[in-house]
């Protein structure tokens, strides 16, 4: 079951969900870790290129998983027993991930090409410097790269805390959907 039912997420979204779920802590992690290390760190002079490689990878995925959505005919769709106000906050959350993700992708190129070099993934091919910032401006695009790179943190902590809770508070069906297809639609 590669696409999603009314009642179930497909294998495709469900993958795409576990590595992104994988991906951004790591690439949070890389990001700020390695900002206080000094020229003389290993760390200086390898981090900040996987850091870019994995954060281009998220957006990738990304991508894929907003063209895959809008392209599905059968969006899952919420359980019965969740209300407007849990209904409300599940796709509000989705959206905000999904704005937030373009955000630090489109700031962290930003401050990647700012010399006018290439945004380089795993050294296989690199995103042309399009645009480059001055001072001020990559000054700015950091602040927002950092402050919005702690509210997806802080986000996917509240949205795992609210699938743990749906599990094993609620007992409803809300994390069984992400983990596996449910083999019993038609």
């Amino acid at each position: 079951m590669l696409t999603d039912r009314p009642q179930s997420y497909g294998w495709l979204t469900i993958a795409l969900h576990w590595i992104s779920a994988l991906l951004i802590p790591a690439v949070f992690g890389i990001g700020f870790y390695m900002v206080d290390l000094s020229y003389y760190d290993e760390g200086y002079h390898t981090l900040p290129a996987l850091h870019v490689s994995l954060g281009l990878l998220v957006g990738f995925l990304t991508l894929v998983r907003i063209v895959w959505r809008l392209g599905q005919k059968g969006n899952p769709k919420a359980l019965p027993e969740h209300g407007f106000w849990i209904r409300l906050a599940s796709s509000s959350m989705k959206y905000a991930f999904y704005v937030m993700i373009v955000v630090m992708i489109v700031t962290g190129y930003l401050i990647n090409t700012a010399k006018g070099d290439p945004a380089l993934f795993f050294d296989w091919f690199g995103i042309p410097a399009t645009w480059q910032l001055g001072p001020d401006g990559v000054d700015l695009a950091g602040e927002i790269h950092n402050i919005v790179g702690w509210l997806i943190i802080i986000l996917a902590g509240l949205h795992a805390a609210a699938g743990l809770l749906h599990h094993f508070v609620i007992r409803d069906r809300t994390l069984k959907r992400m983990l596996r297809p449910d083999r019993t639609e038609s």
